[in-house]
């Protein structure tokens, strides 16, 4: 029997229109991998979004490695004339980090404020609203959540209290709030940025530390230029990564896309069993004509050729459609959660519970090829049994009934 018989047969039963058990069985099959293959891509690329907010957004505004003192800050600028010379070092950036009250009203509320030269805003800038113009030492910026929770707007005056290091003297530092840090992540909930300036006019014995940040070409090496910075510089100065902070978090991200994906990969073995079932009824369905076709000179490697076609069939419609719906899914999923948010009136994801406040979305086509030659491999696999089952038929006996 020539390829092109073959293929024919196994095409006319993989889209057989008719109202027969088989052709709906084969839609059946063709369906259900087209809905594992999309919710699977669906959920990858969602994953796949909040791996990439974590190191292109929340990653970008966070120190790599952070060096803090609270003595001198001699050992700091030897330290940024070495790094600077690095071409693995993207920037050097010094700061000021104090511990302080936040007082609006009533409502008291702890802070880390961040004191920075003008320039190292440059990071922060097409996330503020409005845009910082004029850095001044009374300037401050202020995360959207914090903001939103202490019912403060652009403009307004605020007082922190920076306490002394012996906790019983305590000195106000009064700023206006040129902008807000609206990122849509964490940071939203712990940003405090002012004008290094005003930190560094408060009075010594304040519980205030120097420190450079330190931002890395590549993020996952920071471990390694901890370790190397440390060796530069004497024990009492603090050398941290942002795996020191963030680290469980970007580990449970990817621990969460991994167990995901596996789970969903589960699914499109159902589907592929669900492939052999529907292929074995097809047997049971068409044995009287695989009969006939035996009869009529057909080779037992004809029949299993066929069923093994058909399977690679139902696996690459089913891998296209769901491919497609699949993209369809991830293109809509910000917003259908918007819409989400609508219906039940209050937000899917909060900052101080979720590192973003939106559903991102990253569609990687190595995931759709990867999941759709999975399917269809599944797919041909599991025509194994039905073919054999169809080769096997007695064809006498089945003519005979």
């Amino acid at each position: 029997m020539p390829w092109s018989l073959r293929w024919s047969i196994a095409l006319r039963q993989t889209l057989d229109p008719g109202k027969g058990l088989s052709a709906f069985l084969s839609r059946v099959s063709i369906v259900g991998m087209a809905l594992a293959i999309a919710l699977l891509l669906a959920v990858q690329s969602v994953m796949n979004g909040f791996d990439r907010e974590m190191r292109e957004r929340i990653l970008s505004l966070l120190p790599h490695v952070q060096v803090t003192t609270p003595g001198d800050a001699g050992p700091l600028r030897d330290l940024t004339e070495t790094l600077e010379q690095d071409p693995d070092i993207v920037s050097v950036r010094p700061f000021i980090l104090a511990e302080a009250l936040l007082m609006r009203g009533q409502t008291v509320s702890a802070v880390q404020l961040t004191g920075l030269e003008r320039s190292a805003l440059a990071p922060y800038e097409l996330l503020l609203k409005p845009g910082v113009s004029d850095w001044h030492p009374e300037s401050l910026v202020l995360g959207a959540s914090i903001a939103e929770r202490l019912n403060l707007n652009v403009g307004d005056r605020v007082t922190f209290i920076v306490p002394e290091e012996n906790q019983s003297v305590y000195q106000p530092l009064s700023l206006q709030l040129s902008a807000v840090l609206d990122s849509g992540t964490e940071l939203d909930e712990v940003v405090a940025l002012v004008h290094h300036e005003a930190l560094g006019a408060l009075a010594a014995g304040t519980t205030i530390r120097r420190g450079v940040a330190v931002q890395l070409e590549d993020v996952f090496t920071a471990t390694r230029w901890r370790w190397e910075i440390a060796q530069m510089l004497p024990s009492d100065v603090r050398v941290t990564d942002w795996r020191a902070t963030h680290g469980n978090l970007y580990t449970a991200i990817q621990l969460s896309r991994d167990l995901i994906g596996l789970i969903l990969l589960i699914v499109i073995f159902v589907a592929a069993f669900n492939v052999v079932s529907s292929l074995m009824l097809v047997v049971t369905d068409r044995r009287k004509a695989v009969a006939m076709l035996m009869a009529m000179g057909g080779r037992r490697a004809d029949i299993t050729a066929i069923f093994f076609l058909q399977g690679g069939l139902i696996g690459v419609v089913g891998a296209i459609a769901g491919v497609t719906l699949g993209y369809g899914l991830a293109v809509s999923a910000p917003d259908l959660a918007v819409l989400l948010e609508q219906w039940l009136g209050a937000p899917l994801l909060q900052t101080d519970v979720y590192p973003l406040a939106f559903v991102p979305v990253d569609i990687r086509w190595r995931d759709a090829a990867t999941t759709g030659g999975v399917a269809i491999g599944l797919s041909v696999l599991a025509a194994t049994l039905p073919a054999l089952r169809a080769a096997s038929l007695p064809v006498a006996e089945t003519l005979a009934h």
